[in-house]
């Protein structure tokens, strides 16, 4: 199961949108599991989320433990920086483990068009398959179709695909039939 929680508004459309992308991506059901407040140790001074502090102290969401949990956030998301500098951030994951993290904040724009609300939606639902696929081991993908190539990739379209390409499929369907639960 996969539980989405919101740590601010988010139009019921858009998680309904989600949710069902999720399903389709992994075969899993989904569910929003409400909203829940950002922990305070999570943020910074200037204006950010600590991605790797939020998903650490995120508050508790009643799940199996083969259940994985999607934060949603609209606030930006701040890495320590490596030895490039900080790397950008559209989401985070606890690769392997139960917890992951997405921020709306570099989406493009919402709009109010229905063209462009189904343009984020399904961005949102592209970046959030990828975080979900960090939490099921999946390494990033060299198809530049494949939700798990990386987002910072200049090879990434304008408007990429949400869905998983075969091996990356595959591989996230093996892990799923092995779970415990």
């Amino acid at each position: 199961m996969i539980r989405i929680v919101t740590l601010d508004g988010l139009d019921p459309g858009d998680v309904a949108f989600l949710s069902g992308t999720l399903y389709r991506a992994f075969g899993v059901g989904t569910e929003h599991a409400g909203d829940k407040p950002v922990p305070p140790e999570a943020e910074r001074k200037d204006g950010r989320l600590d991605a790797i502090k939020l998903l650490r102290e995120a508050p508790h969401v009643r799940a199996l433990p083969d259940d994985k949990v999607l934060y949603l956030t609209s606030a930006p998301l701040a890495l320590p920086p490596g030895p490039l500098g900080e790397p950008p951030c559209w989401g985070f994951s606890d690769f392997g483990g139960e917890r992951a993290v997405v921020s709306t904040a570099r989406l493009p724009a919402r709009g109010v068009s229905e063209a462009s609300i189904e343009a984020w939606r399904k961005r949102l639902a592209r970046e959030a398959v990828h975080a979900l696929g960090h939490t099921w081991d999946l390494h990033h993908c060299y198809d530049a179709r494949c939700a798990m190539h990386p987002s910072w990739s200049q090879g990434l379209a304008e408007r990429p695909d949400m869905e998983l390409c075969t091996f990356c499929r595959e591989k996230s369907e093996r892990k799923i039939r092995l779970a415990k639960t």
